[in-house]
């Protein structure tokens, strides 16, 4: 027999499905954010280095190959780490779903430049594809605050969307520094606080 819940009762049990859910992300997904943010502020580094010492320039882009066997390293740790959450919550659900899809809609993003640069004969077209990923960053990290309670992600969001309307006024080779900053102050910096945090809770 189902159980019906009166007001207070419904608002402790989204609030404990929260908690959990927070608690379930530093522990599966935190690692996983902080991996994500030097890989990316890595790649974009050297992306902005191989632009200005290559003869050819556009063979710098290439060393975003890195993200496939990168992702693969993510899904391993993800997998590992994951084995140690034990509860998981209808919201755990909704975040893997949300990032999940922000994952999906970058390469489907990043396919349909090139094809319209192949299409228009033009690769002017791709000085859209940092600002769009920070814009779906500055999404996901809005939802993100309000799926997992945590405020500072609201401002990581707006932060992903100054970095991509000031990338807008940048070629691409400095686009890819706006990129690396936003990464490191978007997902490195807020994910060593998060472990730190989880770290002093549990001692």
């Amino acid at each position: 027999m189902n159980k019906i819940f009166n007001h207070e009762e419904s608002l402790s049990l989204i609030n404990e499905m929260i908690s959990q859910a927070r608690n379930n992300f530093q522990k599966e997904k935190l690692y996983s954010m902080m991996y994500w943010g030097y890989l990316v502020a890595c790649i974009a580094i050297a992306n902005f280095v191989l632009i200005q010492v290559l003869s050819n320039p556009n063979y710098s882009f290439l060393v975003w190959l890195i993200v496939i066997p990168g992702s693969v390293v993510s899904y391993l740790i993800d997998r590992k780490i994951s084995r140690v959450v034990l509860v998981k919550t209808h919201i755990d659900d909704i975040g893997n779903m949300l990032w999940r899809g922000f994952s999906i809609g970058i390469f489907v993003f990043i396919f349909a430049v090139y094809v319209l640069a192949f299409r228009v004969n033009s690769f002017h077209v791709v000085f859209l594809i940092n600002p769009g990923i920070m814009i779906l960053i500055g999404v996901c990290m809005f939802v993100s605050a309000r799926i997992y309670q945590y405020k500072p992600w609201y401002l990581v969001a707006v932060m992903f969307w100054i970095g991509a309307i000031g990338c807008t006024f940048l070629v691409t080779d400095f686009q890819f520094i706006v990129l690396a900053v936003c990464m490191i102050l978007g997902f490195v910096v807020p994910g060593h606080l998060l472990n730190y945090q989880a770290k002093k809770s549990r001692a």
